[in-house]
Parts: C-alpha cells; sequence; structure tokens
C-alpha cells in the first residue's frame, strides 16, 4: 500500500489486482447463494469496487477494513435497488396461454408419479429438487455438480417428456 501511494505502478497494478480479485469472489459467493441472479451483475459489482479504491485509496488507513465495508455497503446498496424487481426465468418451450389449460391441472397425480419413477436417477432427482425441494437452477446444479445450463435442459427436457407421455 505504501509503495502505492509512493507512485509505484506495478505495486498499485498487484493491489488493484488483489482488490478486484477478493470483490469478484465476494459477489460470486453472492451468486451462488442466488442474492445475485444475473452474473453480469458480479462483474459490475466487482468494478464499482475497484473504481471506489482507485478514487480513495490514498486516503484508506487500513485496507483490510476499507474493503469489508465497501463490499458490503456495495452489496446492499444493489440488493435494495434491485430487489423491487421480479426476474423470471423465460424458456422458448414454455409458455403461458390466457386460457388455463384444463386437462394439465387434472392430471392424474399417480399415473405422473408413476411415470417420474422409472425416469433416470438424475432426472428424477432435478424434477424432485425443483418442485418440491424448491431449489434454484443454480443450487441443484451445485448439488449435483454440473453446470446450471446442463441443469435446466435436461429439467426442460424432463418435463416435455413426462407431457407427451403423459398426453
Amino acid at each position: 500500500m505504501k509503495r502505492s501511494r509512493e507512485g509505484d505502478s506495478k505495486a498499485f497494478a498487484d493491489l488493484s489486482k488483489n482488490i478486484s480479485d477478493i470483490s469478484h469472489s465476494y459477489f460470486s459467493s453472492k451468486h451462488r447463494q442466488g442474492r445475485i441472479i444475473n452474473i453480469d451483475d458480479v462483474d459490475d459489482l466487482t468494478n464499482n469496487v475497484y473504481v471506489a479504491f482507485a478514487e480513495q485509496f490514498q486516503n484508506i488507513e487500513i485496507l483490510e477494513n476499507w474493503l469489508r465495508r465497501v463490499l458490503f455497503l456495495t452489496f446492499i446498496r444493489w440488493y435494495k435497488k434491485n430487489k423491487s424487481r421480479t426476474f423470471v426465468e423465460l424458456n422458448e418451450l414454455i409458455f403461458v396461454s390466457e386460457e388455463p389449460d384444463v386437462e394439465s391441472v387434472n392430471i392424474d397425480a399417480a399415473t405422473a408419479l408413476n411415470f417420474l419413477s422409472k425416469l433416470s436417477d438424475e432426472k428424477q432427482e432435478i424434477v424432485k429438487l425443483r418442485f418440491w425441494g424448491g431449489l434454484k437452477f443454480s443450487e441443484i446444479a451445485e448439488r449435483m455438480n454440473k453446470t446450471e445450463a446442463a441443469v435446466k435442459k435436461m429439467f426442460y427436457r424432463t418435463l416435455i417428456e413426462i407431457k407427451e407421455k403423459l398426453d
């Protein structure tokens, strides 16, 4: 920190990289927890912390305390600003019609559960965690050691498979 203040550009670059890495790690953990939905927001928040550091580094006394405070306040401000937004995951294959599909509402539960039991263990786990466990795709992906995209794809394909078998 001292060398950065004295004008050592390499020291400043190293310090800046550490600040960015720590910030990205912090906001990525919030993304994994489901508190930050969009991964682009992780990068934006990381950049906000870096800009604050670049503007204030001459006046920072204890870097660790400053960084903890700025990370927390940056996240809280962003969260309060964005919590009123509603995030909806859309899939091209699924749409909502204005008139409810009476047949899909009145599916025989025993038939659906019977068919579900015939699916692979992996497909069963995804469907059960999503519907009964109430988990987000990111949480299911983490639990199953898969990418979120792979889990979503398998989930929606499984729903289509179940619908086709029930029709």
